[in-house]
């Protein structure tokens, strides 16, 4: 029986289209290597329940219990309208439960919501987007003292940001908000593919920094050398300065009084031991006279 001629052909195709697939089909947390697995699983199972379930995470627990002390590290959903969606608990509920299993830690702070993961603290913040709707005199609402009100979209915004260990207060955010053509289960898988793909973006900023941290501290110990290089030199061009000037002065000295003075006198012998002392004051010391004393005789301004 004869082959026809187009099976090997369609064959080759379908191994080309498959392989093709393989080769176009997304690689998440490749970074994440030993975790990249057990990330994937979670991710592929990303759901929310319509409803908040019968046991919710304990951050959403401590949320519905909250006070009014600002004191308390409690869960923070932000809202212009002081209402919240009933979406965004079970929201939250589903993305604290896929991380803790993807073994992170949820810490939550009156400001931020920290995910400690490994050496990395990623930070959340929920807020629900509001708009401002303006009264007008005619509304029941209207007051002189009350002229707007915001009013819920119905959809998400979550804020994604990193501390970095040598910056207290830098949070670097990305805000990664809900559209019109997102359900919040699209932007579950979107913050937490967000949040894992943060560890490489802190490694390389951690790698900066400590290439630009040697560079400085380099350039600062350079010039700290060359401070205490300069200062030496100076130092010994200053001695050098005025032992010359010592020098010259003192020569000049005993040259007057070799020509005007006797040399059978005290006069001519006190006078030769001054020219001496001025030469050197180190080495040929005077009864009354100081170094300061030298320097105001001869006009000379040094800085020590």
């Amino acid at each position: 029986m004869t082959k026809h001629p187009l099976v090997p052909l369609l064959k080759k195709n379908v191994v080309s289209s498959i392989k093709k697939e393989e080769k176009e089909k997304p690689t998440y947390f490749s970074y994440l290597e030993s975790d990249q697995e057990n990330l994937t699983d979670i991710y592929n199972m990303l759901n929310i329940n319509k409803n908040l379930s019968s046991k919710p995470h304990r951050e959403i627990v401590k949320y519905r219990k909250k006070t009014q002390s600002y004191r308390e590290d409690k869960l923070r959903i932000k809202s212009a309208s002081g209402e919240i969606i009933p979406e965004i608990l079970p929201f939250i509920d589903s993305l604290f439960k896929a991380l803790e299993k993807a073994g992170a830690k949820i810490v939550s702070k009156f400001d931020e919501t920290q995910v400690l993961y490994k050496k990395y603290t990623i930070l959340l913040n929920f807020k629900i987007p509001c708009k401002k709707i303006m009264f007008s005199p005619d509304d029941k609402e209207y007051s002189t003292y009350n002229t707007f009100k915001y009013e819920t979209t119905g959809k998400i915004i979550v804020e994604v940001g990193y501390k970095l260990y040598w910056r207290n207060w830098s949070k670097n955010e990305k805000l990664m908000k809900q559209t019109k053509t997102m359900t919040a289960e699209d932007l579950l898988r979107k913050v937490f593919l967000n949040i894992f793909s943060l560890p490489s973006i802190i490694d390389e900023e951690e790698k900066s920094y400590i290439i630009a941290e040697k560079k400085r501290l380099k350039e600062e110990q350079e010039r700290e050398l060359l401070r205490k290089r300069r200062e030496k030199d100076y130092k010994r061009t200053q001695d050098l300065l005025n032992n010359s000037m010592n020098y010259f002065n003192s020569n000049l000295i005993k040259e007057y009084i070799s020509a005007e003075l006797d040399k059978t006198t005290d006069e001519y012998e006190w006078a030769m031991n001054k020219a001496n002392w001025i030469q050197d004051s180190n080495k040929y010391q005077d009864d009354l006279l100081r170094e300061e004393d030298k320097k105001v005789l001869l006009n000379i301004k040094t800085t020590i």
